[in-house]
């Protein structure tokens, strides 16, 4: 990396994304995984200018001073990491870049698209050779470029970019009144560019959303009594551009930030600008202080779970209905799961529970949910509970678990007691963390009645499983399996279930010997796994197992795996043994160095198996079964090199994958990939369906 007299051009793209973020709290929000630095840094090795320069490319959101400027001059509330990094900005900083370059002669101006940064991108990098360029178009983008004008003219504009030497931040505009799906349709393409050419960003979309879900657009008839942009939310009364109310002006206290489009936008800006310069090593912190962001469990989070931007995220949940209680201390809560009425809703408070003893819901259609919304932030802890169990589900229908942590407990997290007639389970946006037996447990379901109280049409989505370490005898000093019996969701006899977009991380017995991290079995029927990132579990997704019981022949009937990422399941990626009529399509599974070679592993019984469209990168299927099974179009190649990051089990395609672009055989079902994306008539191999 060349000296301090040598400088990147940092710029920063700001485009539209479509799902809201999990899990930061909003002074943290500066602070996103740093995927793309050693890829920057070898654009920043081509490019020599002068330090401190920060132009910025845009159309009115961006040629306004309530944009920017406004940093310099007051920052009422500031948290403190946002102070230092905006003292460690003003010491690099060249003065003129704070407000002297404002117009088209600096590259922003209203009404600009993605064409006009296109045609003039050449002119404004030789003419200024900024530093840190700000380019944000999309806004105007929606009502007059196309889709597929737009994604090539944004690859092209971040080419050169990249071909000058200059680092780019790809970043987000806000919703828009009105075109609120269309704007979610070029964010999907700029979040696959992003990944695609290993650039970073800030998202100041899903901030906006994340902060108010409900009621961002300033263009609501509940602000009628507002103009312009003093408005007490995120947009302006057009449902265009931030707000700026006067009473929030140059606050960044967390009311602030939830209320002020312009004071969010330049936070985060900011935050992303320091962040840039010290991955780069272009400054150095003060002496004597930190100047990355607090840690988030210092915060407001209780709990600090693994993330990365690219990982699952769940939509908001609507607004619950019906009756509601307010729970703020464990007995609140142990009192309101007694109390609610069929229909109600239990809203947790922030905070930390720790639990006497297991509690049970039993009452049709009732919601226990994290108020906020912020999944780590609530959390019900087992540590000091009397039970091996936190929070069971018991002879009821159409129940939802949601936006809230279970940990610390040595048996099952959330136990199905299948036995009792439990219907329509839904558990949504959970974070599930060491839990030393199963983090979801179906439990068997006798032979009389069996078909009628078998657990149906259930849901677990959007949640996050992750065990901090491997499991030790300690935790469970009865384990049948010297230390190995662990898992992730561990289900007998379910039917119609749908697990997806989840993320496991770290599921690891005594000896690397643990149960899946998804694992269905006795007569399990029509069920769907898809859209999950497993990454450092013992083993991934487990089709039944050789033991068989209760006169069950087949373990799983007419269920389907596609579109998942695996990586490093050292014990068997995705197995089926004992299943009739399953699928197992466009999933992605890297482990070149598998010891036991056990990528896709079939075993026994399997009749009327299909494996098609599969990605590994590693050892070949291994079929130890003599069933009729069907092998269509499945890669088998070491790919480390093509993938995005494996290393940290991302998955996701980059132009080199030659292997597996467009080489898919078109599938009726098998319609889009793990990111949601729609998949052509010539589909990619794999989870990942590259933007085209």
């Amino acid at each position: 990396m060349k000296g301090l007299n040598h400088v990147t051009v940092l710029i920063l793209l700001t485009f539209s994304l479509s799902l809201p973020a999990q899990g930061k709290e909003i002074k943290n929000r500066g602070d996103e995984s740093r995927y793309w630095a050693d890829a920057m840094a070898k654009v920043h090795e081509r490019f020599s200018g002068e330090k401190g320069t920060f132009a910025h490319f845009g159309d009115s959101i961006t040629v306004t001073l309530a944009f920017w400027t406004p940093l310099l001059y007051s920052r009422k509330n500031a948290p403190e990491e946002m102070e230092q990094a905006y003292q460690l900005v003003k010491k690099y900083l060249k003065k003129e870049c704070w407000r002297d370059w404002k117009g088209p002669q600096f590259g922003n101006e209203g009404r600009m698209t993605i064409r006009w940064a296109h045609k003039n991108i050449d002119k404004w990098l030789s003419r200024l050779k900024p530093e840190v360029a700000l380019i944000m178009f999309g806004t105007n983008d929606l009502t007059s470029v196309g889709l597929e004008e737009y994604k090539m003219k944004t690859r092209e504009v971040v080419q050169k970019c990249l071909d000058n030497g200059t680092v780019v931040i790809l970043s987000t505009i806000p919703p828009r009144h009105g075109l609120a799906e269309k704007a979610a349709l070029y964010a999907d393409a700029v979040r696959k560019i992003a990944r695609e050419m290993k650039v970073p960003f800030t998202d100041f979309h899903t901030e906006i959303l994340k902060c108010r879900p409900a009621d961002w657009d300033g263009a609501l008839d509940k602000f009628a009594q507002y103009r312009g942009y003093d408005v007490p939310t995120l947009l302006a009364r057009d449902g265009v551009h931030p707000s700026h109310p006067k009473k929030y002006s140059d606050d960044y206290s967390d009311e602030a930030l939830k209320c002020c489009g312009f004071s969010l936008r330049n936070y985060l800006v900011l935050m992303k600008y320091a962040d840039a310069l010290r991955t780069l090593d272009l400054v150095s912190p003060a002496k004597g202080k930190t100047a990355t962001a607090k840690p988030q469990a210092q915060q407001r989070g209780i709990i600090n779970p693994p993330a990365q931007p690219w990982f699952p995220k769940a939509p908001p949940l609507p607004r619950p209905a019906g009756q509601i209680i307010e729970v703020s201390s464990v007995q609140g809560l142990i009192k309101a799961v007694d109390q609610i009425i069929p229909g109600g809703t239990i809203l947790l408070a922030d905070g930390h529970y720790l639990m006497p003893h297991y509690i049970e819901l039993k009452t049709d259609n009732v919601s226990l949910r994290g108020a906020s919304g912020h999944r780590e932030r609530v959390v019900i802890d087992g540590a000091r509970s009397r039970d091996g169990e936190l929070i069971g589900v018991r002879g009821c229908s159409g129940v939802t678990i949601a936006d809230l942590t279970i940990q610390n407990t040595q048996y099952n997290g959330f136990k199905i007691n299948s036995e009792t007639n439990v219907q329509k389970l839904t558990i949504y946006n959970c974070i599930i963390h060491n839990i030393w037996q199963r983090g979801v447990k179906g439990v068997k379901v006798p032979k009389e009645n069996r078909e009628a109280v078998r657990p149906k049409h259930c849901r677990v989505q959007y949640c996050l499983f992750y065990n901090d370490r491997p499991k030790r005898l300690s935790d469970d000093p009865r384990d049948i399996a010297g230390g190995n019996y662990v898992g992730g969701i561990d289900l007998m006899y379910a039917k119609n279930w749908v697990i997806s977009d989840n993320v496991f991380i770290g599921i690891q017995g005594r000896t690397r010997e643990a149960r899946g991290a998804i694992f269905i079995w006795f007569d399990s029927q029509d069920c769907v796994i898809e859209r999950n990132v497993i990454i450092d579990c013992d083993a991934g997704i487990c089709l039944g197992n050789p033991h068989r019981a209760d006169g069950i022949n087949t373990h799983c009937l007419r269920c389907v795996v596609r579109n998942n990422f695996i990586t490093r399941a050292t014990e068997g990626g995705i197995v089926p043994v004992y299943t009739q009529d399953c699928k197992i399509l466009n999933n992605t599974i890297h482990e070149p160095d598998s010891r036991l070679g056990r990528l896709i592993r079939i075993v026994f019984d399997n009749d009327g198996l299909l494996v098609a469209n599969n990605l590994l990168s590693g050892p070949k299927i291994r079929n130890e079964s003599d069933s009729n099974i069907r092998f269509v179009g499945n890669v088998e190649k070491e790919l480390t090199n093509v993938l995005v990051n494996p290393s940290h089990g991302n998955l996701h395609l980059t132009t080199q994958a030659a292997d597996a672009i467009n080489r898919a055989e078109p599938r009726s079902d098998v319609t889009g990939d793990i990111d949601g994306e729609p998949r052509g008539t010539k589909p990619d191999i794999g989870a990942d369906e590259l933007a085209s």
